[in-house]
C-alpha cells in the first residue's frame, strides 16, 4: 500500500483484473472485475472532500465502457440527484472544467453522478468511500481525484485498498442540497426601554356660575298676568287719546 499526496490515484483495468498502481508500492495488487475497493482520504477534521474519477469524459458511459461506480449507501457521502441540481457537479477545479464535465456522461443505463460524490472526514480526518466493478467497467487505466473545494490547493493524502474495506452503511443514498448564498447578517437593534405608565389624573368636573331656572312660574295672588295687564294699559291709553 502506499500514499499519494497530489490527490490523485491510478487504476488500471486489464482484461478482468484490476491492477493498482502505487508510485510508491514495491508489489502490485490485484483485484477480480465485479468486486470493489475503497479509497481512503486523510484531510482536516469534519471537512468535506469532492471525489471523482478524473479524466474519464471520453468514455460513453455505456456498459462495457463506464468508469467504476461510487457504492450506493455510504454514511458521511453526498451524491448529486441524478436528475439534477449539480451542486457538488458545477464545481471548477485547477484546470476550469466542472466536475461534471470531467466524468463520463450519463447513459441508458448509469447517470453521471455514479461517477463523484462528496464525502466528509471524521473528526481525525479520515474518510473512506467505497468504489465498485462490473462487467459494464471500461479496461483501462482510471485516476480518482479528491479535492477540498474550500481549499483548492490543499494537499489531500489517499491510500488505495483492495479488495474493498468494510464501508460503513447509510440509511439511503443522501443528495447534496442546492448551493445557495449565505444571507447577509443584519445589525442588532438597540434595546429601546419602555417609558412606565403616567399616573393617571382624576377627572374633576367643571365648575359652573349658572343658576337654574325655575320650570315654572309662580303667580302672585291678586296681580294680573303679564299679557292681560299689557292690553289693559293699552285700552286705557288708546281711550285718553280720543
Amino acid at each position: 500500500m502506499g500514499q499519494r499526496t497530489s490527490g490523485i490515484l491510478a487504476i488500471s483495468l486489464i482484461c478482468c483484473i484490476v491492477i493498482a498502481v502505487f508510485p510508491c508500492a514495491s508489489a502490485e495488487e490485484s483485484l477480480i472485475r465485479g468486486s470493489g475497493f475503497t479509497v481512503t482520504i486523510t484531510g482536516r477534521p469534519n471537512t468535506a472532500y469532492y471525489l471523482w474519477l478524473a479524466r474519464t469524459f471520453d468514455r460513453s458511459g455505456e456498459p462495457g465502457d463506464q468508469p467504476p461506480l461510487i457504492m450506493a449507501n455510504q454514511m458521511n457521502v453526498v451524491q448529486d440527484p441524478p436528475g439534477g441540481p449539480y451542486a457538488i457537479g458545477s464545481f471548477r477545479y485547477n484546470n476550469g472544467r466542472t466536475i461534471l464535465d470531467d466524468v463520463a456522461p450519463s447513459s441508458s443505463t448509469t447517470p453521471a453522478t455514479s461517477y463523484y460524490a462528496q464525502v466528509t472526514t471524521d473528526v481525525d480526518g479520515i474518510a473512506a468511500v467505497g468504489f465498485r466493478t462490473s462487467s459494464a467497467t471500461a479496461a483501462q487505466q482510471f485516476s480518482v481525484h479528491a479535492e477540498n473545494p474550500r481549499s483548492p490547493g490543499e494537499t489531500v493524502y489517499m491510500k488505495l485498498g483492495l479488495p474493498a474495506h468494510k464501508v460503513t452503511p447509510a440509511a439511503a443514498t443522501t443528495y447534496a442540497e442546492p448551493a445557495t448564498a449565505p444571507l447577509p447578517l443584519l445589525p442588532s437593534l438597540p434595546q429601546v426601554q419602555t417609558p412606565p405608565p403616567a399616573p393617571e389624573v382624576p377627572v374633576i368636573p367643571p365648575r359652573t356660575s349658572a343658576v337654574p331656572m325655575p320650570t315654572t312660574l309662580q303667580q302672585t295672588p291678586g296681580e294680573l298676568p303679564p299679557i292681560l295687564a299689557a292690553v289693559v294699559i293699552g285700552l286705557c291709553a288708546l281711550r285718553r287719546s280720543r
